[in-house]
């Protein structure tokens, strides 16, 4: 259990040179006074301390971000347990940590999560300030303040806080290799796939984009460039091989429009540029991938704005000071421009913000009533379905009380295996079958701003068509009874089964002979019973499902306990025949 103290502590903790080379494109222009390192010292100092004032600001105002419930869970699961990297208190059981950060949360929960996040502002816009001075010199002063502005914003309203740290790994990494400091170079890409893989991912996107527009595909090719990314991608598909994201996430178009309208500006402002060729490869980069992701389903879909989300205003600055510079616009042109550009790279995370961002449902009274209920009336049989919030605070209030429950927020796991949330009216009986299938037997409404997938379940609930009965009521939650719940471990005809103990990662079971039992967790092949040999998980083919054969009848322990030969196995494990 995760107490308000805990809470407290996670979110306030302790306290704690050189350009990207064009390849002889164009000439640098003139640098002020200053000499130019010092010059560029200076601006990235200045550039660190917006970020992060930013950030504190924006704090005062919003106290939490989107994301926030979610990384304050996992940083708890940390301190509680380290690298388990399963949960069965979020979506019928999933893998965590390992497809999501392996590094960030150690180091939230040694400094706490607001130290971590402002220490990572810092370093972004630092390392962005030194990239972008050496290259543009006194063109770049307002875009790199521009983006350290930004992404102190965008981080803390999204709450994207272990991509944040990747982000600054990422920029690391390029700052490195300019410097030719290769090694390190290679040590902070791999940092930064360890911290988020998506910011890795986003950072390979980078790399190419700037190779082809600056017109160096060659020096990709280099032996040095090509070990390093091939160690990279071989550490990240095991990984995902290991423990793979079984769902898609969605794209919406308008997410696609935002990053091509973005490209098309930054297109038309580089016209008749020199020496930018490396913006123009690095749009067509971010373009490509917003394509790609839209028209294949993957786990990465929405994720592919975040390149635009951070940089995409202040690298169209840029080429608006350039042409202001040359004479080409006059300022009025060059500031309305430019404030459609970083207009269009925040609309989306301040828009999203001020529909779904409710701090009501942060704060431990809200839940404190429905959590003594639950608690009262816990069965280790079944789960907790938590009509989700728009802050998905539920994820972490209840999962930390000790109370499992079938959503949580990654989306890639939500739309697999509930995607009957997401219709615009959803029937009681299909309803109530989803909710057996899952192991309920109580629901949870806040009374408070929902998610969007959420807005069909609560009617029905609320509309009393439901099937389902009130037996609790607050000024902040009701709480329904499912009649005739099925239970998390379903027997075979004439035996009797039951749950003894639902933990994290294991499980303690009774099975009253040998035979097939149904079990409402997801499948994975990494499950060892104890004692040695008294049953085995093999698939169900539904998500959500497994099957437990039993051998031995009797108490029988469930533990997550990956093995070597298993992670570098393609095959799943197979049972033994009774």
């Amino acid at each position: 259990m995760i107490g308000n103290g805990t809470l407290r502590r996670l979110l306030a903790g302790r306290a704690q040179g050189g350009g990207i080379s064009a390849g002889g494109e164009g000439v640098l222009p003139s640098l002020p006074p200053l000499a130019p390192a010092l010059y560029r010292r200076r601006e990235a100092f200045l550039a660190a301390a917006l970020a992060v004032a930013s950030a504190e600001l924006l704090r005062l105002a919003v106290p939490v971000g989107i994301d926030t419930a979610a990384q304050l869970y996992q940083t708890g699961r940390f301190l509680h347990s380290g690298f388990q990297f399963w949960d069965n208190y979020w979506y019928d059981g999933r893998y965590t940590f390992v497809d999501y950060s392996l590094l960030y949360f150690p180091i939230a929960s040694l400094i706490g999560e607001v130290p971590t996040v402002m220490a990572t502002l810092a370093a972004s816009g630092y390392l962005f300030a030194r990239l972008v001075a050496g290259r543009f010199g006194v063109s770049g002063r307002w875009p790199v303040r521009a983006f350290a502005c930004c992404a102190g914003i965008v981080v803390w309203i999204s709450g994207e806080y272990p991509f944040a740290l990747g982000m600054a790994l990422g920029l690391a990494a390029l700052s490195l290799r300019n410097h030719r400091k290769l090694p390190l170079a290679g040590l902070a890409a791999l940092a930064s796939l360890l911290a988020s893989p998506l910011a890795f991912l986003l950072l390979a996107v980078t790399v190419v984009g700037i190779a082809f527009g600056a017109g160096q595909i060659r020096r990709l090719l280099r032996p040095d460039v090509l070990i390093g990314l091939a160690l990279c991608a071989v550490a990240g598909g095991v990984m995902q091989l290991a423990f793979p994201i079984p769902g898609a996430f969605h794209y919406s178009g308008w997410a696609l429009f935002q990053v091509l309208a973005l490209a098309a500006i930054a297109f038309a402002a580089s016209w008749r540029l020199k020496g930018v060729g490396m913006i123009r490869g690095l749009f067509a980069a971010m373009a490509l991938t917003a394509i790609a992701s839209f028209v294949v389903e993957s786990p990465l879909g929405g994720n592919a704005t975040r390149l635009a989300d951070y940089v995409a205003g202040p690298l169209i600055l840029i080429l608006l000071s350039r042409q202001l510079k040359e004479g080409r616009i006059g300022r009025r042109v060059a500031g309305v421009v430019g404030a459609v550009a970083l207009c269009g790279q925040l609309a989306p995370n301040l828009v999203t913000a001020s529909l779904v961002l409710s701090v009501k449902a942060a704060e431990p009274v809200f839940w404190r009533g429905a959590i003594a209920f639950l608690r009262a009336h816990y069965n280790p049989n079944y789960r907790v379905e938590a009509v989700d919030t728009s802050g998905h605070w539920e994820a972490y209030y209840l999962p930390a009380a000790g109370i499992p429950i079938v959503r949580g927020w990654f989306r890639q796991d939500d739309f697999p295996d509930n995607a009957i949330l997401y219709r615009k009216r959803i029937a009681p009986g299909e309803y109530r079958d989803w909710l057996r299938r899952s192991a309920v037997d109580y629901v949870v409404l806040p009374h408070t701003t929902l998610d969007y997938s959420s807005k069909a379940e609560a009617a029905l609930l609320a509309s009393g068509r439901s099937g389902l009965r009130v037996v609790y009521t607050n000024p902040f939650t009701t709480i329904y009874e499912l009649p005739h719940p099925s239970p998390l471990l379903i027997p075979p005809a004439g035996a009797q089964a039951g749950v003894i103990h639902f933990g994290h990662a294991s499980l303690e079971l009774y099975a009253s002979r040998p035979g097939d039992y149904r079990l409402a967790i997801n499948y994975t092949p990494y499950w060892h019973s104890e004692p040695a040999g008294a049953a085995c998980i093999t698939e169900d083919g539904q998500p959500g499902l497994s099957t437990l054969i039993v051998y031995r009848p009797g108490t029988v322990w469930l533990r997550f306990d990956p093995t070597i030969p298993q992670l570098f196995s393609s095959r799943p494990a197979s049972c033994p025949l009774p």
